[in-house]
């Protein structure tokens, strides 16, 4: 179960990353600065459902900024595989193999990653306040689906008008 929970967390996470990804348009210049606000909007959501206090929040979002910083980058190598992958039109049954093999091996160092960052944050803050981090995580990528849903119902009636 505490498998389960773990892996949920860091699809969850990268999840917030892809679904930001997904949202920006052509590069228009605005990229960085949506990023930003986007991080800025995780950020806020966050402190407030873990009930952070100034220090805690001091010492937690530097630990949290790294794990997702090296989460990112596994999920870009899992990406450019895939890309690469994909580029192919037929596999080799060994081709098929080392790929799958490349994707489990990333989603354990993610799950590495994240046992080893929720010891950390234990570290720096009470594991109640871990628990309610790992639920405010969800609870933001689900919010950010929301409104990426709604954003693309807006457009699709739009676009059928």
């Amino acid at each position: 179960m505490k498998r389960w929970v773990v892996t949920a967390m860091a699809f969850l996470l990268g999840l917030n990353f892809t679904i930001f990804s997904q949202q920006q348009g052509p590069r228009d210049g605005r990229g960085k600065a949506d990023f930003e606000a986007f991080k800025q909007k995780r950020v806020a959501f966050i402190t407030d459902a873990m009930g952070l206090s100034e220090d805690e929040a001091k010492d937690f979002w530097p630990l949290c900024n790294e794990l997702s910083e090296k989460k990112f980058q596994l999920n870009r190598e899992l990406n450019r595989a895939m890309r690469e992958f994909n580029a192919k039109k037929e596999h080799t049954e060994a081709e098929y193999k080392q790929i799958v093999t490349f994707c489990c091996e990333q989603r354990v160092k993610e799950a590495k990653l994240e046992r080893e960052y929720m010891e950390k944050f234990a570290a720096v803050i009470p594991s109640a306040k871990v628990y309610l981090y790992w639920q405010a995580e969800q609870q933001f990528a689900r919010k950010m689906l929301d409104e990426m849903n709604k954003r693309n119902r807006g457009k699709n009636e739009k676009d059928t008008n």
